[in-house]
């Protein structure tokens, strides 16, 4: 019996009642690759293989970002001597990974030379020039919209399991029930009805059309909530990788495809690690060679991009390359800095990918990929139509797609050792409607010779965008960046010089607008996620455009209020109620918040005046306004306010109260107590140590 099999594994993992029994074909044994698996019993294996190393890597985080706060740690960039370890174990030190990274560039045969998927090379499929789409896959006719994007440049669809993705009620299940089926080919020539939206959705894409299937598994910091092992929520990471692989693996092979998955929010090379020895242990359940489950990773913490050459390195065998993950690296910035009365960050609104600092960020992503042959891919370009909006404002929409495709292509060519490497070409997308698919497209699959003759479309604004950026010249002319060997030397690539064109504060201002504006964005967000709505479109009163936001966004502009409210930053123009040169205070911040409530208040009334059925419980409107000043006026620190709305967004009123209260405590001594004297749930508990990555190891005894 294969060592993942199904032997005594009932006593160890519990499924929630209705998702065993509604979702029984995702469990159970599977015959992949012609070998018997179980699901529960590789859940199982996995989630003790990795346990005590997840518990001390997030004990790390929290730890780390502790030792900032009292000045006892400093970010960086990783040591010449530091050293990191790979699946096999194998160790090197900075060092020797920077140097053969060089080595393999300049095609060296040393001891040091590496490349990425050396072992089992990476399909032609997954580096097709095109968008990358993303999205849930809970809705079946998203999930077919997503498939017929392919038809118009969408060569790569990753499914989101994290993010944009929701383990509200059974919708995670929901979504690998839609993705097996549709990878099994069972939706072939046949028409889905749409319960809701009264629609019909069909797959027109002929399989040669499709978009690569990509699956996003959640962050090592989630927990899946449906299933435990020996008492404890098993690691999100986990169920993903297992129901993906076991159960479309055959599938997948034989549509000529394979398993690819999308790694987020990994920050250290110890981390990477963890991935890696899951990627090992899968692989050698269903019995393929090393590689031949591929990753994509988002490039989308602070840390991460100071030591993403390490990590590239522990997760050779198995990384396509990394993307620029664009809203979660901004939010990670803004943590970096939280400490610092001077670094609050400008309104974020107004920090976009043409600020230096994120284009230092693009490109490095981009020169430390192709030094070891990878394949980097772009950011998310988040706007989407708006159907409430003018023409001419979804026209524009379309616009800032196509630009921030062709700046992102402009941004990865490079010249190394008189060789032109065109970096950049897959990009984001948050939508499948054709005509914003086609516009991000272009720029992005027009072969180089074309490329002068997009940028003589550009109009003067643009083009003076792309002159300060470097990307063309006065006369309008492609000016790739020049990077000379001496620019390669570890003394320059990973100097104080370099960490600050990445990690400077960037320019602009810090007002009441982008406050209000700020509150408006985290509280909307925040409704339609309690409400069970992850990937929420939320119109931008700014621009008129309208945005899709995940959790990233959401992290954004809640951790911004908070440090700017905490720091008493220093406002830089008059507004409403201020003037330039106030501070930020806790008056004004209430006064917003309660200016929200209010306006919410007056839409509800106005949408009942008109008798319009509200699509969301509007009981969680109040709700969410409390988690959002609760959390603005915590002293504590909250890396994750995600993980705060999912500890309540299916609890009853009283339970939600009082792990609420657990949360926002002052001592951890006292939810334990009031616990262990049946005053509060058990949840409460829970909840708190899931919030600040307490394990049990540290409260024994």
């Amino acid at each position: 019996m294969n060592r993942y099999s199904s032997q005594k594994r009932e006593r160890t993992l519990v499924i929630r009642p209705d998702i065993a029994t509604g979702y029984a074909d995702l469990f159970g044994e599977k015959t992949v690759n012609g070998r018997s698996c179980s699901v529960e019993g590789l859940i199982v294996s996995l989630t003790r293989t990795i346990e005590a190393d997840l518990a001390r890597l997030l004990t790390a985080r929290r730890e780390f970002l502790a030792q900032i706060t009292t000045g006892k740690r400093r970010y960086g960039f990783a040591d010449p001597a530091e050293e990191v370890e790979d699946a096999d174990g194998k160790r090197l030190t900075a060092a020797q990974v920077r140097q053969g990274m060089v080595d393999n560039l300049l095609g060296r045969d040393t001891p040091y030379r590496w490349r990425l998927n050396a072992k089992t090379p990476a399909p032609a499929e997954v580096r097709r020039p095109g968008l990358q789409g993303t999205g849930p896959a809970d809705d079946l006719g998203m999930a077919m919209g997503a498939i017929n994007a392919g038809r118009c440049g969408a060569v790569s669809w990753m499914w989101d399991w994290e993010d944009a993705g929701n383990d509200f009620q059974d919708k995670f299940y929901r979504a690998w029930r839609n993705l097996k089926e549709v990878l099994a080919g069972e939706w072939d020539g046949k028409t889905y009805s749409h319960p809701q939206k009264q629609k019909d959705y069909s797959i027109g894409a002929s399989r040669n059309e499709w978009p690569v299937i990509f699956h996003r598994v959640p962050g090592i910091h989630l927990r899946n909530r449906q299933i435990q092992a020996s008492g404890r929520n098993v690691p999100g990471i986990i169920p993903a990788l297992v129901f993906h692989t076991l159960n479309n693996f055959d599938a997948q092979k034989r549509n000529g495809s394979g398993i690819y998955f999308y790694i987020p929010k990994i920050e250290t090379p110890g981390e990477a690690l963890l991935v890696a020895k899951l990627l090992k242990s899968l692989e050698e359940a269903i019995g393929v060679p090393r590689g031949e489950i591929k990753v994509e990773m988002l490039n989308e913490r602070a840390r991460y991009a100071a030591k993403q050459e390490l990590i590239m390195w522990v997760l050779r065998d198995w990384l396509i390359g990394p993307n620029v993950g664009r809203w979660d690296y901004i939010n990670s910035r803004i943590e970096m800095l939280k400490d610092d009365p001077k670094g609050v960050f400008p309104d974020p609104h107004t920090v976009g990918m043409t600020d230096s600092t994120m284009t230092e960020y693009t490109r490095r992503n981009a020169l430390l990929t192709v030094l070891v042959d990878g394949f980097p891919v772009g950011g998310m370009s988040a706007v989407m139509k708006n159907p409430n909006a003018p023409p001419e404002v979804n026209a524009r929409a379309v616009r800032s797609v196509w630009f921030d495709k062709l700046r992102e292509r402009l941004t990865g060519l490079i010249v190394l050792n008189g060789k032109l490497y065109d970096a950049y070409r897959q990009s984001w997308v948050a939508t499948t409607e054709e005509e914003y698919v086609r516009a991000g497209a272009e720029p992005l699959q027009v072969e180089m010779s074309a490329l002068e003759r997009l940028v003589e479309r550009l109009d003067a604004g643009e083009r003076a965008r792309l002159q300060a950026l470097g990307l063309i010249d006065a006369g309008g002319k492609i000016t790739p960046w020049e990077v000379r060997g001496e620019d390669l030397a570890p003394e320059k690539l990973y100097s104080g010089e370099a960490w600050d064109r990445l990690f400077h504060r960037p320019e602009g201002p810090v007002t009441e607008n982008g406050l209000r504006f700020a509150i408006y964005m985290a509280s909307e967000y925040m409704f339609q996620q309690l409400n069970g709505n992850n990937a929420a479109a939320i119109d931008d009163y700014i621009s008129g455009t309208r945005l899709m936001n995940d959790f990233a966004t959401y992290e954004i502009f809640w951790h911004w209020l908070w440090t700017a409210l905490h720091h008493g930053a220093v406002l830089s123009e008059d507004g409403v109620s201020t003037k330039k040169g106030d501070k930020v205070t806790p008056e004004l911040i209430k006064g917003l918040l309660e200016e929200r409530t209010e306006t919410v208040t007056a839409y509800f009334a106005e949408r009942d005046r008109k008798g319009v059925k509200s699509r969301f419980d509007r009981s969680k409107a109040p709700v969410t306004m409390e988690i959002l000043e609760r959390q603005l006026f915590h002293p504590r620190w909250i890396m994750y306010g995600s993980r705060v709305l999912d500890s309540v967004k299916e609890e009853s009123e009283a339970n939600r109260k009082q792990i609420l209260d657990a949360v926002f405590s002052d001592s951890r001594d006292a939810v334990a107590g009031s616990v262990k004297k049946g005053d509060w749930t058990p949840a409460a508990l829970a909840a708190c140590d899931f919030v600040y990555d307490v394990f049990a190891a540290e409260t024994a005894g």
